[in-house]
């Protein structure tokens, strides 16, 4: 169980009672770890993850078996002494993955990978410990670069991928993520990610279009969190969105284990930076020594997602979450929150700072089921963090981060 909630770019504790089971999840690309400066950005990636509060954290650009160790000891481990494990870790051809995880959030059933002509695809079969919940997670670090030849060369990649999400059981819950180096969702390996079929992968959050160099979607770009060259890593600043996760149709019916969509960000990122560093002008999602940490630690931002589960299940049957959206987010002025209930009961939808003070009151009362949609307008509120949460009577708490611009 994750002891912290969210707040858009980072996740803060709040005195909240919890109505849902909630764990976070992260993949980040670490740059080479260890390489020759493992050492010097061990501290800034403990910050990082500090702030962040991963409970499960799947890794690219691991250097062999030895990398992940150094980064277990030297970051994970000192960072939260004894919480940690290291998943069986697969030593393949260039760069590996490599997953975390705090706190025996999960038990590893199984575990292996595919092959492809480039770089494998590691995957694990989790059973969450309090949900009892299982998925199978894959990793992926698909090939760079721009133009045909690299697009066909990642789409003989997922190929592998896809023929293995479709002879998955029916209704098992998957989630793809990694360093998937695509520029826009036209792009045929992306299409076939996306496209119908058991193995069909959607996007949480519905961002598809053209990411590259495209500041209408700076708010999830991931990398790179850089201009100036130092430490290897791409230095062309805040302009594309390669880092990603996807996930399967069972985890976002609103039924048992989901993943949270609201929750999904791109830890560090305020809108703010397209085509500039993480740093450049200040940061308005993260402190300002986060921001530094992963300007230091990797070229890429981590991003981050909850998963969720009913804590109760009545007579047998799934619990149906509530369920929170918001748009436009970031914003300013005023963020429009959409409600679904599914069913009658007493709702109750408040706002809540980073230190977990309630600084809005949106809702309190007996409703029918259904859809409505509610306008936050706040006024004398500084720019920066926010969590919407919405509880309904005997049902799974939903979360919404929220970021106001200056």
């Amino acid at each position: 169980m994750p002891r912290r909630f969210a707040a858009l770019a980072a996740l803060i504790l709040l005195s909240l009672p919890a109505a849902a089971g909630e764990l976070t999840f992260a993949n980040w690309n670490l740059l080479n770890f260890p390489g020759t400066t493992g050492a010097a950005r061990a501290p800034y990636f403990r910050t990082a993850l500090a702030e962040a509060a991963p409970d499960l954290l799947v890794c690219q650009e691991v250097l062999s078996a030895s990398g992940a160790q150094h980064f277990f000891d030297d970051v994970l481990d000192i960072l939260e002494p004894g919480l940690w494990e290291m998943a069986p870790f697969h030593d393949s051809y260039d760069t590996d993955r490599a997953l975390f995880i705090r706190d025996g959030v999960v038990e590893v059933l199984d575990w292996g990978w595919l092959d492809t002509d480039l770089r494998d695809i590691e995957w694990w079969d989790l059973r969450l410990a309090a949900a009892g919940d299982t998925l199978r997670l894959y990793s992926t670090h698909l090939k760079a670069g721009s133009g045909s030849t690299e697009e066909q060369r990642r789409l003989a990649e997922v190929q592998v991928l896809r023929a293995d999400l479709d002879a998955l059981p029916p209704q098992r819950a998957f989630i793809f993520c990694g360093d998937l180096n695509i520029y826009f969702d036209t792009e045929p390996a992306y299409q076939l990610l996306l496209s119908a079929g058991p193995g069909q992968l959607f996007d949480p959050i519905g961002q598809t279009g053209y990411w590259h160099d495209n500041a209408s979607y700076a708010p999830i770009h991931t990398q790179s969190t850089r201009t100036s060259s130092f430490g290897g890593g791409a230095t062309g600043g805040m302009d594309d969105r390669f880092d990603q996760v996807l996930v399967s149709a069972e985890l976002l019916d609103g039924l048992g284990l989901d993943v949270l969509p609201a929750t999904y960000l791109a830890f560090g990122q305020d809108g703010n930076h397209f085509n500039q560093s993480i740093i450049n002008g200040g940061n308005s999602a993260v402190p300002p020594e986060v921001a530094n940490a992963l300007h230091e630690a990797s070229d890429h931002l981590p991003v981050l997602v909850d998963l969720g589960w009913p804590t109760a299940v009545a007579d047998g049957a799934p619990a149906v979450r509530a369920r929170l959206a918001a748009w436009p987010n970031p914003f300013n002025p005023a963020v429009r929150l959409a409600v679904d209930l599914p069913r009658a009961g007493h709702a109750r939808l408040a706002v809540y700072d980073t230190r977990g003070r309630r600084v809005a009151n949106l809702l309190d009362a007996d409703l029918p089921a259904g859809e409505r949609t509610l306008t936050w307008r706040p006024a004398n509120l500084a720019s920066g963090l926010y969590l919407a949460r919405l509880d309904l009577d005997g049902a799974p708490a939903a979360t919404a981060r929220l970021l106001l611009l200056e």
